[in-house]
Formats: structure tokens, sequence, C-alpha cells
């Protein structure tokens, strides 16, 4: 009886955080090993093996591949995330304390222990006026293996950011970033398709105008005829 116990726990814990405090979460799929706490998905995501999500928001349609680990994330729509992705960094004083030691500065206990009574150094930066979000990712971003994105950071709609970068500061839309730290390689298209594109904002169309518009997305310059005669 106690073996079996045993085997059957862990996995109604594994599910029972899966679906902890999701909403509209059809056609959502879990791969092994991966938790997902005070998450909402808004359909048509696969998050896969070994990730741990945290007081995040999964925008339609987007991924997140193996072993990323995200906490207080907002993601938009039709993004493609690779693995091994981190989110979180918790800042130390750098000049004025003699200690970079939370000890001193954190109620926390990262440690197991503090000092202090009150916090005096934030520990963490948002990127939203509301201090819900640590990163805000835009619509149809691509992120590749093994990137860093430092608290504080918004990444903007259709962006890439190559495998291994540091992310450090603000990505604009449609720019192609790489490194260590993260620099602009170069724009994905000219500012005029750039502007084109923020504006239509194709991911918010409904699905079967996705869907029947799919063929057109491998070529601009046929995608913007077809809209302009079509639309």
């Amino acid at each position: 009886m106690f073996k079996l116990l045993k085997s059957i726990v862990p996995l109604f814990v594994k599910s029972w955080y899966n679906q902890y405090m999701t909403s509209n979460e059809f056609d959502v799929a879990f791969g092994k090993n991966t938790f997902s706490i005070r998450t909402s998905y808004e359909g048509k995501n696969f998050i896969n093996t070994n990730v741990i999500i945290e007081d995040s928001f999964i925008g339609l349609a987007t991924y997140i591949s193996g072993n990323c680990k995200l906490k207080k994330i907002k993601i938009g729509k039709f993004c493609s995330l690779g693995q091994n992705i981190r989110n979180e960094f918790s800042l130390h004083p750098s000049s004025g304390y003699i200690s970079t030691h939370p000890a001193f500065f954190s109620i926390n206990k990262q440690a197991g222990f503090t000092f202090v009574n009150e916090n005096s150094f934030d520990e963490n930066k948002y990127a939203d006026d509301k201090n819900m979000y640590y990163t805000i990712v835009g619509n149809d971003v691509w992120i590749g293996n093994d990137v860093k994105i430092m608290e504080g950071v918004t990444i903007g709609d259709g962006a890439i950011i190559g495998t291994g970068a540091i992310v450090t500061k603000d990505i604009p839309p449609y720019a192609i970033y790489g490194g260590v730290p993260a620099r602009l390689i170069k724009k994905r298209f000219s500012d005029k398709q750039i502007e084109f594109l923020l504006d239509l904002k194709w991911w918010e169309k409904d699905i079967s105008w996705i869907e029947k518009n799919a063929f057109l997305f491998n070529n601009f310059e046929l995608f913007l005829n077809y809209l302009k005669k079509n639309e």
C-alpha cells in the first residue's frame, strides 16, 4: 500500500501544479516533469519537458521548449521559445553597500537567515508599471536556445534573439539580436515594412483568417500585394 501511494502521489502533485490557476486552457499540452504555477494560457500551447513556469501569461499558439525556467513573464501570441531559457536574476547592490550578500538588504532569507527587518534594496526589476512581470515578450518572437533575459526587459513584436545571447536591454520590434551582451545584428525588414506589420497585427486576426492566408507568410511582397487586393 505504501509503495502504491508513493508512486501515485507525485503524479497527483504534478497534475495539480500543471492545472493550478490556469484559464482558457483549451488545447494546452504539458511535457513530463513540467510545473505550471499560477500561469494562464490562451490556448494551442505546448510546454515541453522539464519546464518550470510561474506567475506568467502565455499567449495563443506560443510554445516553450524543454528545460526552461521562467517566472513573471508575459509572452504574446505565436512565439517560439528554445531550450534552457531563463529570465529571473535577482539583483544585488554593486555600490554603496559594504557587502553584496542579501542578508544585509533582504528579508527573504535566501541563505536561510537575514540581519535586517525590512528590504532596503530592490532585488527585482519589473517590465511593467504594475510590477506584475519581470519580462514582457511581444508577439511572433523567436528566442533561441540558452538565452538569458535580465529582469525589466521588453522584447518587441517579431524580434529574434540568437542562441546563447544575454539580453540586458529592451529589443525593438522585428530586430535580430545576438551576443553577450545582446546587440543589434540587423533588422528583419525595412522600416516601412515593419510599420505595416505593426499596424496589421496579424496575430490579432481570427484563427480562420490566419489559416486562410497562411500560404502567403513566406513572401512579404506577395503577402502585401494580396492583402491590398483582397482586404
